[in-house]
């Protein structure tokens, strides 16, 4: 059994028990590498306070000393990645920054590691090279965080409908436009009376009709509703 379905097993099997305190952070169903940071660190800390446990939950979670090998690896590799992240985060991507992060990998990934461990080194190499051919001089810089880009889908599932029938409504417009308004010197330059003045209700409609599919809250008051 692999490592993420034990802890998928075991937050069920330890759910609402006097051992659940200890239990790892959850974990995605679809995007699990997502959040592979948190339950990687909870598994090292695990391993790091083993030994003062008490028997009962050293025999509940003493599973992990199978995976410890493993454990350590996931957690040197999540500490590599996160500190070549940090660097095009706060530096961007260029020529500089690109040798900085390539020799960072050579030095801590691949290194004397096993196999698999360099296999991931080398491919975050072959990134690392692909993005810098795609600057037109070493001297360009590029920013490459989606964190803007998750903020804004950030706002518009914050706005949408908690309700998943609702589906993928016309809220989705207002993605291009946080951007376009949260810095004041470009929202100066748009002519909001205008835009409200020229697109009408049964613009958006119509967009959602063409673009969007059916909204089943909608379809389901339409066909209850028939009921009298």
């Amino acid at each position: 059994m692999s490592l993420t379905e034990k802890l998928g097993k075991i937050r069920l099997q330890y759910h609402l028990t006097d051992k659940a305190w200890l239990l790892p952070p959850n974990m995605r169903a679809t995007a699990r590498f997502m959040n592979l940071q948190n339950w990687v660190e909870w598994a090292e800390k695990m391993l790091g306070c083993y030994d003062t446990l008490d028997e009962k939950m050293k025999d509940a979670y003493s599973f992990l000393l199978d995976y410890k090998s493993l454990i350590v690896e996931l957690s040197s590799c999540v500490g590599a990645i996160r500190h070549v992240e940090e660097i095009c985060k706060n530096r961007g991507l260029c020529g500089r920054t690109a040798t900085l992060c390539r020799d960072y990998i050579v030095r801590n990934i691949i290194g004397d590691a096993n196999n698999r461990r360099a296999r991931l080194g080398l491919e975050m190499l072959d990134y690392f090279t692909g993005q810098q051919k795609l600057l037109p001089t070493k001297a360009d810089v590029h920013h490459i965080s989606f964190d803007i880009i998750e903020s804004d889908f950030g706002i518009y599932k914050f706005k949408k409908s908690p309700n998943k029938l609702c589906g993928v409504t016309s809220l989705v417009l207002i993605l291009p436009l946080y951007p376009k308004v949260v810095d004041y010197s470009a929202a100066e330059k748009q002519d909001f009376k205008v835009r409200l003045a020229n697109v009408k209700l049964k613009d958006i409609d119509l967009w959602a009709k063409k673009n969007l599919s059916e909204n089943w809250v909608a379809l389901r008051s339409k066909t209850l509703n028939q009921v009298i």
